[in-house]
């Protein structure tokens, strides 16, 4: 690990700095950057992690925005990343996170399936949540992009995430367009996570799902230009990846699908059971209700009774 590159130019935290290293060349707003520094620092000097959760609207920019503060990251490390960094399961995400050393960049893109606490009920999501709750000792760089961070599971926003990026969907004039407006890709606003917006979050009752911070509680609000840092032969394995794990999505049969994600499932509650969890312990867990619990444990004793007297009249 280094420290600061020191062939990285820039002057010092203004509103837009200009990045050069090996080749490439990058725009990043100043301010974000200064809160990217902060951050590294503490993964160099107080070994720490680093979690950041960009979330917004389809066509935002979220997945070039990712991918240029990893390309930051790993510049600050003299190194570049590339379609590997950037994982669609979480299968691929834990296993590249888990072999690799301290400042590794992992990006889970499309991850609404991963951490999406409505899906709670897959046992691979719940391994993910876990896995992240406690992979503190990896000091690793996680980036996570997922359509809103009010579907997080409320450990990992509350207690790791170190920073939120906001990515906002708007229109400018432009003279080319039919309307003669276009899309502006990469204005944000980025929160640090602290008290403002963690009474947004976890103050459902009174604020609903999707309420932001106000604006003046916003660590930054600007604007990443575009700049897509992957060569073309990176940018064509990203989307392979992308397209495989879509085509493995829909393409499946359903059916079987929906029962194997419900038999995995149902054992999770079992093997949580056998390792003494009460049943309102497992339903936390899992994000059900403990009536579900229980039915899912009385369906397997249920089962196991059977098996005993087939042995029995055998």
């Amino acid at each position: 690990m280094t420290t600061i590159n020191k062939e990285i130019i820039y002057e010092e935290y203004k509103k837009q700095i200009k990045i050069k290293w090996d080749g490439s060349e990058y725009v990043m707003p100043g301010v974000i950057k200064k809160e990217l520094d902060i951050l590294f620092d503490d993964l160099i000097d107080n070994e720490m992690d680093i979690l950041i959760v960009i979330d917004g609207k389809e066509g935002t920019g979220k997945s070039w925005t990712a991918r240029l503060i990893g390309e930051y990251f790993a510049n600050l490390q003299k190194k570049h990343i590339s379609s590997n960094n950037i994982h669609f399961t979480t299968q691929d995400y834990i296993k590249c996170s888990e072999n690799g050393k301290i400042g590794q960049i992992n990006i889970m893109d499309e991850s609404r399936e991963a951490l999406n606490k409505k899906r709670g009920m897959s046992s691979s999501n719940v391994l993910f949540t876990n896995w992240l709750s406690e992979n503190r000792d990896k000091r690793q760089i996680h980036i996570i992009i997922l359509p809103a961070v009010h579907d997080l599971d409320s450990y990992v926003s509350l207690w790791r995430m170190s920073l939120l990026i906001h990515m906002r969907k708007k229109h400018i004039q432009v003279g080319k367009s039919r309307s003669g407006y276009g899309l502006d890709r990469g204005w944000c606003r980025v929160y640090a996570n602290n008290k403002h917006l963690q009474e947004v979050l976890h103050n459902k009752q009174k604020w609903g799902h999707y309420k932001y911070p106000e604006p003046q509680f916003c660590v930054a609000q600007n604007k990443f230009i575009y700049s897509d840092i992957l060569s073309s032969e990176e940018k064509e394995k990203y989307r392979e990846k992308k397209a495989e794990k879509r085509k493995a999505k829909y393409t499946e049969d359903i059916g079987e699908k929906q029962n194997a994600d419900r038999g995995n499932f149902e054992r999770l509650v079992k093997h949580l059971s056998e390792k003494g969890y009460t049943q309102q312990k497992i339903a936390d867990l899992v994000s059900i209700d403990r009536t579900n619990v229980s039915r899912i444990l009385k369906k397997y004793k249920k089962s196991a009774k059977i098996n005993i007297l087939e042995e029995i009249t055998q």
